[in-house]
């Protein structure tokens, strides 16, 4: 018969067992982390990587929608609208990748005809590059016609930025968030997926950054999830990236990147030999 010391024995042996295997199993974790992020072993990189097909989900965002991406609790999506700023994007962009973080840019299409290198180079470093109009305009003061210009147009000026070999998602988000019933059916019925917000920064008001970072992080406690809007065209947002993206992992918030599935191109997209073209007038 075993005595109840040996048993006793034998059960502390075990918990040390089990311990010792799981350090083990923790310890390929960190060394993925340190080798997706050289030089920052402690980065938050992204959690993990969604796709999001707008045949099937047409839009998302609780500021405006019934539902929103497929995210599980403590996850975010960073959403970065009206750029490229040749003052500010690449700011942004420095700190992102510094924490390895891949986001979802919104880009507005004259910008992206004036400072391309700045798209480019946010496609090129991974991020998913969505449109956000050519002008900037609110769509639901302008004609059927005219809106669905502004739409057009800013893909296509995307698209002309990234080049022929690389092409837009089939994202799109309404300036002021503003559309029409006449404007979500367009859209739906060409597959572009309709983005909204689940957390307004309000970065787009005159603030410090630890406003910026303080406002996000409150209503991401309270919601736990979400698409969260920010704007590189600002300043204090961009310096307010590198404190957030610390608060965010150390809170236990972890970063999603939402992508089109790989074969499907934006159907507003022109074709590589127009790519280049100048926008049609209104």
């Amino acid at each position: 018969m075993v005595s109840k010391q040996d048993r006793s024995a034998a059960a502390r042996l075990l918990l040390v067992i089990i311990a010792a295997f799981g350090i083990a199993l923790a310890l390929p974790a960190f060394s993925a982390c340190a080798e997706e992020c050289p030089g920052n072993p402690a980065a938050i990189g992204n959690r993990r990587v969604i796709s999001v097909d707008p045949a099937t989900l047409r839009q998302v965002g609780t500021v405006q929608h019934a539902q929103t991406l497929p995210l599980r609790d403590h996850e975010i999506v960073l959403t970065f609208d009206d750029g490229p700023s040749p003052v500010t994007t690449g700011k942004v962009l420095d700190a992102l990748a510094a924490e390895c973080v891949k986001a979802n840019f919104f880009i507005v299409g004259e910008h992206a005809r004036e400072w391309p290198d700045l798209a480019l180079r946010a496609y090129k470093d991974g991020h998913t590059i969505g449109t956000h109009s050519q002008t900037h305009a609110d769509l639901s003061r302008l004609s059927f016609a005219a809106a669905v210009g502004e739409i057009d147009d800013g893909i296509e000026s995307v698209q002309a930025a990234l080049g022929p070999q690389m092409t837009a998602a089939p994202f799109f988000r309404a300036p002021y968030l503003q559309t029409t019933p006449d404007l979500r059916q367009f859209l739906f019925e060409r597959d572009v997926m309709l983005w909204s917000i689940d957390i307004d920064s309000e970065d787009w008001r005159p603030q410090t950054p630890e406003s910026v970072v303080e406002r996000t992080l409150t209503l991401l406690e309270a919601k736990h999830s979400g698409i969260v809007l920010l704007h590189d065209v600002q300043p204090h947002t961009a310096a307010a990236l590198p404190m957030l993206l610390r608060e965010l992992k150390a809170r236990g918030f972890g970063i999603v990147q939402a992508v089109a599935p790989e074969t499907k191109a934006n159907p507003l997209a022109v074709s590589s030999d127009t790519a280049t073209s100048e926008p049609r007038p209104k």
